[in-house]
This record gives C-alpha cells, sequence and structure tokens, in this order.
C-alpha cells in the first residue's frame, strides 16, 4: 500500500501536502513559508493558497489525511489476514517515514492542533479496534476506550520520542529494520492484548521472516541479549 506517492503520479494538491509533510517538521510552522511550501511541491505559491487557503489550512488537512492512512491501512491489513505479520508493519513503516516524523512532529506541539489530532487518532483507533475484536484478532475489554488511550499513547511515544529512542538504543523505530528488531519486544509489552491465536500465529511469522533475513542465525534476539 503507498502511503506516500510517487512524485510523478500525484495531484497538484497530493505535491503541496507532501511538501508541507517534510518541511513542517523540518523547519517548524512558524518558520516554513507558502513560497517554501509552493517550491518544494514545483508550484505558484497561489497554488498553495487556491486549494488550502492558508498554511493553517494545509496543516490540519495533513492531519486528517495522517489519520486516514492510518486507519486505511489497519483495516486493509486486517481484511488481507496481515494484521498480525511483522513484515506489513516493517513495509508500512519504510514506505512511509515522513508521515511517521510528521505524526510525531504535530503530536509534540504545544497547540490545540496537537489536542485535535490526538483526539482524531485515538476515535478512529478505537473504532479498528472494535473491528478487531469483531473478527477475533485482540480481545475485548470491558474499559476499551481507556485501554486504547494507553495503548494509543505508548505506540504514539515512538514517534515522538524517536530520535531519543535512537540514541539512547541505536534503533531507529521508524524504519523496517527498526521495527523487526523491536517486534519481539512489542510482543511481550502487549501480549495480553492479542487472542492466542494471533500471537502465535505472529510468532510463527517474526521467526521465519527473522531467519530469511540472517541466514538461518537469529543472532542477540534469541538470546535476549
Amino acid at each position: 500500500m503507498r502511503l506516500v506517492g510517487n512524485r510523478d503520479d500525484l495531484t497538484t494538491k497530493a505535491r503541496i501536502r507532501d511538501a508541507a509533510l517534510s518541511l513542517f517538521p523540518q523547519h517548524g510552522f512558524a518558520a516554513t513559508t507558502i513560497r517554501q511550501l509552493a517550491r518544494e511541491a514545483g508550484v505558484s505559491p497561489g497554488l498553495v493558497v487556491h486549494h488550502f487557503g492558508s498554511k493553517d489550512g494545509l496543516r490540519e488537512f495533513c492531519d486528517h489525511h495522517v489519520v486516514a492512512l492510518f486507519r486505511q491501512t489497519k483495516l486493509q491489513a486486517m481484511e488481507d489476514g496481515n494484521l498480525y505479520n511483522p513484515a506489513f508493519a516493517s513495509a508500512a513503516y519504510e514506505i512511509a517515514p515522513q508521515i511517521m516524523r510528521y505524526l510525531g512532529w504535530s503530536l509534540a506541539r504545544s497547540h490545540p492542533a496537537a489536542d485535535a489530532l490526538y483526539d482524531e487518532m485515538l476515535r478512529e483507533t478505537i473504532e479498528v479496534s472494535r473491528v478487531a475484536i469483531d473478527r477475533g484478532l485482540i480481545v475485548d475489554s470491558p474499559n476499551l476506550e481507556l485501554r486504547t488511550a494507553a495503548q494509543l499513547t505508548m505506540q504514539l511515544g515512538l514517534s515522538v520520542l524517536h530520535a531519543h529512542f535512537e540514541r539512547a538504543t541505536g534503533i531507529d523505530p521508524l524504519t523496517s529494520k527498526g521495527i523487526g528488531e523491536l517486534t519481539p519486544i512489542l510482543l511481550e509489552i502487549f501480549g495480553g492484548l492479542f487472542t492466542a491465536e494471533v500471537l502465535e500465529k505472529v510468532h510463527e511469522t517474526f521467526a521465519e521472516g527473522l531467519t530469511a533475513s540472517t541466514g538461518g542465525s537469529t543472532g542477540s534476539l534469541d538470546s535476549g541479549t
């Protein structure tokens, strides 16, 4: 699934959106100008204003885009039977580091927009969790909303604090390699969330993928070091 399109295939509006997804985290919202966004997107400044009205309108559009992508990706994974497959998560992170870095930047801002983005992501994640429960992928909870809020916050922490995590561990959690290394640890943390059948499948799939990628030697992950 393509989360950020090939530049040549994108519409003018999508090119401006992707420019904002890249430039806002790099330079900050206030420091990024309409002219810079237009130059990055290969359009005129007037087209930025035409499509989004203002930088605030563009930022809001980007926020909704990110939430929609996560919902679409998770629902598609369930539909295809890939929700339990670490390779799917790795591929999604690998093709969309721009999305993940934008998300981390946006949520870390002390701004009402960050509140709105988190609230929208939580609503969507609760709905996706209900779908997963109905399909027998995760267990139900009498406190589903609270559990989902805690789960989402911990997961988003890797995006918001990814630079610190990489500095401390040497693992970049926004890459497929990093996700592969973190999968066993994430299973330890969230193991109680999933049904026994899904957990068994995750372990099998991860073990097969790790063996294939290391030529049969699982190294330190197997030893727990």
